[in-house]
């Protein structure tokens, strides 16, 4: 009778964890934590029986193997760091108000412990916790329990991981950590070797992954036409600019050298002017300066000019600069310019970037040449409107009124 007793407090005791770490996982568990929750713990749980009955483990040792494997994550309610140690409280708070022996509480807490990845079993019972914590290697739905990993450290420890660095730290978990106990290794080693070898394949494929996306190759060639069209409007622009700009400086040195000849000669061939002649000379001032003012920007949205920027292989390493942008390079050597030039052959990613900020310093250039020009173009129509409006208000003032 009083074994029988005892069984049935085992079994209560088992079913009412099972039940608390339901609950609590359920009520205060991140809803991102896709891979340590109840399914994990209930896993685990039923590997760590499984071994222990083949290992013919006494009762109590059984049940206290089946309490640790329950209570061994529930320390992720309060995150990943030390949740261990989170556990062995929660587990020991629980059992305390159960009644629950303190000598095997301490030892369910040791073994919880012993789950560190970083610490090796020092006991039987711990070695068999540590093979039903690491069960989900030797299973065919390793894979996409390691999918659920990964998005649980993206979405709840913000970690960050592309294809290939995955993979990798996948197939490292994979053959550093191996089972331990007899009845483990007859279960579980066939298929994780079977993993591993998947897993050799999954980073060949995440290489050639890697690759294609720093060769380019999965752009495609619309992505090489936007950059093409793009280079080719800012260059027609920056020529429209300079013909405009031209045009203006053809313009107004025209302007200027006719004013300039016309007055000198009409000043050195008369002794005396009258009033009404000189009043004519406000309006061809007005001109004169107007011309010259629009010439002036004119002259400087033409003008060559060369961008000299603190260059250095730290700020180009950070793509804050572009090497691609004429000027940028007067800084560095020949050698740096063409190893730099190499690399971008290698990065396709890093080439695009370059490329981008390419534009958009060709389009700061552009901007500055348009607002030049601008200022040209406004200056020459007030100038020669102010010129037309003085004459004719001159010519009516003085033969009319």
């Amino acid at each position: 009778m009083a074994a029988e007793k005892k069984s049935k407090d085992s079994v209560d005791i088992i079913k009412e964890s099972k039940s608390y770490v339901k609950k609590l996982f359920k009520e205060e568990l991140s809803v991102n934590s896709s891979f340590h929750n109840y399914s994990h713990a209930r896993e685990v749980a039923e590997v760590a029986q499984e071994l222990g009955e083949k290992a013919e483990l006494s009762e109590e040792d059984l049940e206290v193997l089946q309490l640790a494997a329950w209570f061994h994550d529930t320390g992720y309610i309060k995150g990943r760091e030390q949740h261990e140690s989170e556990s062995v409280n929660i587990a020991t708070d629980f059992l305390q108000t159960k009644g629950y022996e303190e000598d095997k509480i301490k030892l369910i807490s040791k073994l919880i412990l012993s789950t560190k990845l970083d610490q090796e079993p020092s006991s039987f019972l711990e070695e068999l916790l540590h093979d039903a914590d690491l069960a989900h290697l030797g299973i065919k739905q390793f894979f996409s329990k390691g999918e659920l990993l990964r998005a649980e450290l993206e979405n709840v420890e913000n970690e960050s991981y592309n294809e290939l660095e995955w993979q990798n730290k996948q197939y490292n978990f994979l053959i550093n950590h191996a089972f331990i106990t007899v009845h483990a290794k007859e279960k579980f080693n066939k298929r994780r070797a079977k993993n591993i070898r998947k897993q050799r394949d999954k980073i060949i494929d995440a290489k050639k992954i890697t690759r294609r996306l720093r060769t380019g190759k999965d752009f495609g060639r619309g992505i090489d036409t936007l950059y093409r069209s793009t280079y080719r409007n800012h260059i027609n622009f920056s020529s429209i600019a300079d013909g405009k700009a031209n045009m203006m400086i053809s313009i107004n040195t025209i302007l200027i050298s006719v004013i300039v000849t016309f007055s000198g000669a009409s000043f050195s061939m008369f002794e005396g002017v009258e009033l009404p002649s000189l009043r004519f000379t406000v309006p061809i001032l007005v001109l004169l300066v107007s011309s010259l003012v629009s010439v002036f920007f004119a002259v400087m949205s033409a003008r060559p000019k060369v961008t000299e920027k603190d260059v250095s292989r730290k700020k180009v390493k950070k793509r804050k600069v572009s090497l691609l942008f004429f000027g940028n390079f007067l800084e560095i050597d020949q050698e740096n310019f063409i190893s730099h030039l190499a690399e971008l052959k290698n990065n396709q990613q890093e080439l695009y970037d370059s490329m981008s900020m390419d534009i958009y310093n060709l389009g700061v250039v552009l901007k500055e040449k348009y607002r030049l020009l601008s200022i040209s173009y406004t200056v020459f129509i007030i100038g020669i409107t102010l010129c037309v409006v003085g004459y004719i208000g001159i010519f009516l003032f003085t033969n009319v009124l």
